[in-house]
């Protein structure tokens, strides 16, 4: 999309006898205006957004602490203003529209989060900031026209090539090869006190431990869980940590 702004200060002609209200338009971008009510409305929202507009809240107190400020944020607002626009645009161009149906939805989810259900306080917040339903759908639509169009612009970026993917990884290969490593759990199975005595093991015991052991083998290479068998059956230190060694 061709971006053919030009910036001049002039007064919309109007009809006296209408007793339309005479505006200032700032910038034309592609025939559509950015007026000087468009700019003060963002002044004002960054105003009371303190912190993403970088303002101490001390410089408001005073008049010429008012002034420095809107001096220091105006330039970067305006610029915000026509990125929005083109963006807006090309979001048109593409055929993006916010549907009925969506701002609808849109809408019930707002008025839920904000706790604006009851129709009389919705419509007394909308009257307190000077706004109607249409106006609101406007804002909204251009909210999301943008948000589509960054959406293509990130999804563009982010699309790289077989080739591309194998030449990074052929370059960066040590990122993706991790050092072996090792790890050892046990699992004791002990002979009863009762079994062991000065003149040697009881071979019935020792039996019927092997037996034990080679049954918890078993299911360990069945694919039981270790860390499971260890508590269940390990008689050793380890068995807090599920055997681990080390």
């Amino acid at each position: 999309m061709k971006a053919a702004c030009s910036f001049f200060i002039a007064t919309l002609l109007a009809f006296p006898a209408y007793g339309q209200i005479i505006e200032q338009v700032l910038v034309k971008v592609n025939g559509e205006i950015i007026t000087k009510t468009d700019l003060e409305d963002r002044q004002i929202a960054a105003l009371r957004d303190q912190g993403s507009a970088r303002i101490d809240p001390d410089t408001l107190k005073s008049d010429e602490g008012l002034r420095r400020a809107l001096a220091d944020i105006t330039p970067q607002l305006l610029v915000d203003a026509i990125d929005e626009l083109l963006m807006v645009q090309l979001g048109r161009e593409k055929g993006y529209r916010l549907t009925d149906e969506q701002f609808k939805q849109w809408l019930v989810d707002f008025r839920k989060q904000q706790k604006l259900e009851d129709d009389a306080r919705f419509e007394a917040v909308l009257k307190q900031e000077g706004m109607t339903l249409p106006d609101l759908r406007r804002q909204i639509e251009r909210q999301f026209l943008v948000s589509q169009v960054q959406r293509d612009e990130v999804g563009t970026k982010l699309q790289i090539t077989e080739e591309e993917a194998r030449q990074y990884y052929l370059a960066n290969r040590n990122e993706f090869v991790e050092a072996a490593s090792v790890s050892f759990r046990e699992i004791l199975i002990e002979l009863p006190a009762a079994a062991q005595s000065s003149a040697g093991v009881n071979v019935a015991a020792d039996d019927e431990v092997r037996k034990q052991a080679e049954a918890v083998r078993a299911r360990a290479l069945a694919g039981e869980d270790f860390p499971t068998l260890v508590v269940e059956v390990s008689a050793s230190a380890t068995r807090a940590n599920g055997g681990l060694i080390g």
